[in-house]
């Protein structure tokens, strides 16, 4: 097992989470799910934290591969793109960590939470994983990432091919990519897979997406309830701690919270002026700022197609493997990433509709070709429905190649538009 180094970030991480859960439940009493939020982010980043002072193997793993797996085998899950993306929002060492990418060889136009990751690694800021797990979904970006990871940490890895398209055999090829994940798994802790724990966190997994529908049903209220500064309070508990029970507990929350204030009418915002649709992911370092113009302007995000567009079905426990090939493909962000399919042109069209939209913003981040290559494709569909599309180009995580300022103005400008129609 590796030395412990890199910790000195991860309790930054867990002391701004603390002291966000004590400033949101002081802040709002009547926003029960706040809290909660931060305390589960916390409480992921303490366990990371003390991972191998107390015994326990850490696994950084890239977006979309299940870490039900790991949790089950009691092995510290360490998702690389949201550990990126937090660190570079609470620490503020966006600037350290790309330049260190840089030097390295890394050109720009590679995804900047993959940039910043090997830029961590190499500075030393995150503790050192035991072993990592990459694999071709969704991008080329991560598909590379666990080699550099490896080549800088020194770890053994381990990559999951993921077909391309979802078909019964496509479906028993990654059931077996998933099993000879759990055979590496194996061979590297010397912990064997608890079946019977899998076969629970999945169950808590459905019960997850179940909730997700319901929250999003609650959006279409006018006005709507959801403030979109919140959207990784969305996305997170999934992508972290799929089917824990404090992930369970904050959904829950959080849908209590958003069915009272629809029944009291309130909104995210203390005066709604425009509904809008957000597709793709904003900057992290503007969550701050759009909360602020959200308010200002009375423009509320009610729906993100690649977080919320949840297809129909359920995970089935007794066959827990089968299960996580399944989520694997119902995750809203494939159907944007590939293969993409008119089926989801239609279905952006119908929350369009569904959630009264006004108008969208396409987040376009520079970095990320797949997502940026199909924005003109989602504004001509909106195009037929006569809601307007704005598209703002920016890097998730670098704020210099488009300020604050020059979004404000741009923003600005789409809500005159907006306001003249």
């Amino acid at each position: 097992m590796v030395i412990d180094s890199g910790t000195k970030n991860v309790d930054t991480l867990v002391k701004t989470c603390r002291m966000l859960e004590r400033m949101s439940r002081s802040k709002d009493p009547a926003q029960r799910s706040d809290p909660l939020y931060y305390r589960l982010l916390g409480d992921y980043y303490e366990r990371l934290r003390l991972a191998h002072e107390e015994g326990r193997p850490v696994a950084l793993h890239t977006v979309f591969l299940p870490p039900e797996i790991f949790m089950a085998m009691d092995i510290t899950p360490m998702h690389a793109e949201t550990t990126t993306w937090v660190t570079a929002a609470f620490t503020g060492t966006t600037g350290d960590v790309l330049l260190k990418a840089a030097e390295m060889g890394m050109a720009t136009e590679i995804c900047s939470a993959h940039r910043g990751l090997i830029g961590a690694f190499a500075l030393d800021l995150l503790p050192r994983p035991d072993m990592v797990v990459w694999s071709s979904l969704m991008c080329d970006n991560t598909a590379k990432s666990g080699d550099m990871v490896m080549d800088i940490t020194g770890c053994p890895g381990h990559f999951v091919d993921f077909p391309f398209e979802s078909s019964p055999d496509e479906t028993t090829y990654l059931v077996e990519e998933f099993k000879d994940l759990i055979v590496f798994l194996e061979a590297q802790t010397g912990k064997k897979m608890d079946w019977d724990r899998l076969s629970e966190i999945v169950a808590g997994t459905d019960q997850q997406i179940q909730l997700y529908r319901e929250i999003n049903k609650l959006r279409q209220a006018v006005p709507s309830p959801f403030p979109p500064q919140r959207f990784m309070e969305l996305v997170m508990p999934l992508y972290v701690m799929p089917g824990h029970p404090d992930s369970i507990k904050y959904l829950e929350t959080l849908r209590d919270d958003l069915v009272d204030m629809v029944a009291r009418g309130q909104g995210a915002v203390s005066k709604e002026r425009f509904r809008l649709m957000s597709l793709f992911v904003p900057p992290t370092y503007l969550l701050g700022f759009l909360g602020r113009i959200s308010e200002e302007f009375g423009a509320v995000s009610v729906t993100e197609p690649f977080f919320d567009m949840w297809p129909e079905g359920r995970l089935d426990p007794s066959r827990p493997l089968e299960s996580l090939v399944r989520k694997s493909y119902m995750f809203p962000e494939m159907a944007s990433y590939g293969p993409f399919k008119r089926e989801t042109l239609d279905r952006t069209v119908e929350l369009a509709q569904s959630h009264r939209v006004d108008g969208a913003i396409y987040y376009a981040h520079v970095g990320c070709r797949q997502a940026s290559a199909l924005s003109k494709s989602y504004k001509d569909a909106l195009d037929k429905i006569d809601v307007p599309m704005m598209t703002l180009d920016f890097d998730i995580l670098d704020p210099t190649v488009s300020p604050e300022e020059e979004i404000r103005i741009k923003l600005e400008g789409f809500f005159e538009l907006l306001e003249d129609r």
